[in-house]
């Protein structure tokens, strides 16, 4: 009796493996790797495993690595089932692979009440809500059965077990012939996924309504912008519902070095929400944390700079001539001058005509006034001769400059470039410092000295911070054109500022999920058949009209033209200049007058 006992164990035995053989023959042919998971290597010797890529796992505790070298399918006895259900979450945290279709082939070998235990431990277990394609083969008499668990809808149903198939032993042949993995994720029949995200216009606005497919505070809503038309939709598609998580406070929040956040990717992080979305770029800081999707849209992140103002007039007066010119004019000046002094020395009024004499007569020349230069020899007549000649070409030229100079005012160097932003050493500022996350591992000076100047200000500062128009401030550019900027610019404060000719950097919009969401796949083929039939453009254009100041995007998009130039009549500010130097002269021949007079007191 014994050893007719230990025949059939073997055999079933046998026809376990036989049927693990064949399910994965059939399933996972086209699998990178199949991780199997057991005590014993022996385990698996009866299974014919030689045609597929097995990665034997042992100990559990190699799982992270098992992981990374591609296994989405793995094959469980159950002596290590609870172990590697405890493992599952932490291991995948730990590994660089990333698969968001996971298949777990789950083999039974006890029978009566131990089976009936470890199959409510499966069932209990909250891993089970992150494995869609799970499949468990239980002994029943002289057949086996293919067990599932529901795994859509909400609460206890989603967790009961359903039949699938039942295997012959003796036959080696399924009775019913289904379908071992069905599609579980098509209709998901109102089941709940959370998902972080907050207020950001145009691409996340909440609207309550009574049957909305978002929860948020026990009650219902719906989503509007960009992404949040693309949830909304979503969730229309496949039967879901959204929970939400706003953290407005912390908005995308940050990773720390001890793995811990805040914001949505520390809700992602402590695994609070499933998925998050709301316009953020894909960032090599946080990846090693997330599994990311498929890119969503271009955004490009410039900044908003003050405007070039009007040079100073009293500046013109100088600038007319660069500082090169003024130098040769400077050094010509005093030439002439020694050579006029050292060729009138021989004459019969040199003794007249000292140094300080030649000195204001040549100065009078060089400002197209007449002056009587000494020419009572040759050298002193081919002298002044050049002299007369090279005023009236360099005055003439003056002249003309600083006449079309008045009648088109020049306006201060803008800064259009980021090579300008950088080298203007102007203060950035903006929001939360996501602004800055793709610039953080930058080894490019020009990007350090951005990041340098960047500065996020206290909450509630902003505001008063962009009305001065002294610094610069982050917007972005949306794919279709538009300008995504906050609530703080406004039809006034715009005008204080014109965009940048180019962008600061670009990247694309993608959405943030746990290393095992099982909709991610789902997620990124949904996203990717919206952008691909163009209906961004559409919603982008309808978001931007409903919930953005269109005057401030008129602003924006026409900050770059310069301004008309009107006839006017002159104000005192256009001779500033020459007030400037009639005044320094003034102020010097009076310190002179005075000192002259207390020396000749004593």
């Amino acid at each position: 009796m014994l050893l007719l006992q230990h025949l059939n164990s073997v055999l079933y035995e046998f026809s376990q493996a036989r049927l693990i053989y064949r399910i994965a023959i059939t399933y996972f042919l086209g699998a990178y790797s199949i991780c199997y998971l057991g005590h014993q290597a022996a385990q698996s010797i009866n299974m014919p495993f030689e045609n597929l890529p097995i990665v034997i796992v042992q100990p559990l505790s190699q799982l992270s690595q098992a992981i990374n070298l591609g296994c989405s399918v793995f094959i469980i006895e159950e002596n290590v089932m609870l172990h590697f259900l405890d493992q599952y979450i932490l291991a995948h945290n730990e590994a660089e692979y990333r698969s968001s279709s996971k298949y777990f082939l789950i083999v039974i070998h006890s029978t009566g009440g131990s089976q009936a235990e470890i199959l409510r431990s499966i069932q209990n277990h909250p891993v089970t809500d992150e494995v869609p394609n799970m499949l468990v083969v239980v002994q029943k008499n002289a057949s086996f059965e293919l067990l599932t668990l529901k795994f859509v809808g909400n609460g206890p149903t989603s967790s009961e077990y359903q039949l699938l198939d039942r295997y012959d032993a003796a036959n080696h042949s399924f009775i019913y012939g289904n379908e071992l993995f069905p599609d579980k994720l098509d209709n998901l029949e109102g089941k709940t996924s959370r998902v972080a995200s907050f207020d950001v216009v145009p691409w996340v606005m909440l609207l309550q309504e009574d049957e909305g497919n978002v929860r948020y505070n026990n009650q219902s809503y719906t989503l509007d912008g960009m992404d949040g038309y693309l949830l909304t939709q979503f969730c229309l598609r496949y039967n879901c519902t959204w929970e939400l998580q706003v953290d407005q406070k912390n908005l995308y929040g940050k990773v720390f070095n001890d793995g811990t956040g805040n914001g949505i990717f520390g809700a992602l992080l402590d695994r609070k929400v499933d998925f998050a979305i709301g316009a953020v770029g894909a960032y090599y800081s946080t990846f090693k944390y997330f599994s990311i999707t498929q890119p969503l849209q271009w955004v490009g992140v410039t900044c908003l700079v003050p405007r070039p103002r009007l040079v100073p007039y009293w500046k013109l007066v100088f600038l007319i001539f660069t500082k090169s010119v003024w130098l040769i004019l400077g050094v010509t000046f005093m030439t002439l001058s020694v050579c006029i002094y050292i060729f009138n020395k021989p004459t019969a009024d040199a003794q007249l005509n000292g140094f300080m004499w030649i000195f204001f007569k040549v100065l009078k020349s060089f400002v197209l006034t007449s002056s009587d230069l000494p020419r009572n020899n040759t050298p002193l007549a081919i002298t002044v001769a050049s002299l007369l000649m090279f005023t009236i070409i360099v005055g003439n030229t003056y002249i003309g400059k600083i006449h079309s100079t008045l009648a088109f005012p020049p306006y201060q160097n803008p800064i259009s470039t980021v090579w300008d932003l950088a080298r203007s050493g102007i203060k950035l500022n903006g929001e939360h410092a996501s602004w800055m996350y793709s610039l953080d591992l930058s080894e490019n000076q020009r990007d350090k000295i951005i990041l340098s100047n960047f500065h996020v200000p206290p909450a509630g500062q902003l505001a008063a911070l962009i009305n001065k128009g002294q610094e610069a401030t982050m917007i972005a550019v949306l794919q279709n054109g538009h300008s995504m900027v906050g609530s703080w610019i406004n039809a006034w404060n715009v005008e204080l500022y014109r965009i940048m000719s180019e962008p600061l950097y670009f990247e694309f919009e993608a959405g943030y999920a746990t290393k095992t969401w099982p909709l991610l796949d789902r997620f990124s083929y949904f996203s990717s058949w919206i952008r691909d039939a163009c209906l961004f453009k559409y919603i982008e254009l309808i978001e931007v009209d409903r919930y953005m100041d269109h005057s401030v995007q008129v602003s924006i998009e026409h900050s770059r033209d310069r301004p008309h130039s009107q006839l006017k009549n002159m104000k005192v500010e256009e001779i500033s200049g020459a007030l400037l130097i009639l005044g320094i002269g003034a102020v010097v021949s009076a310190m002179v007058f005075c000192l002259e007079v207390n020396m000749h007191s004593f």
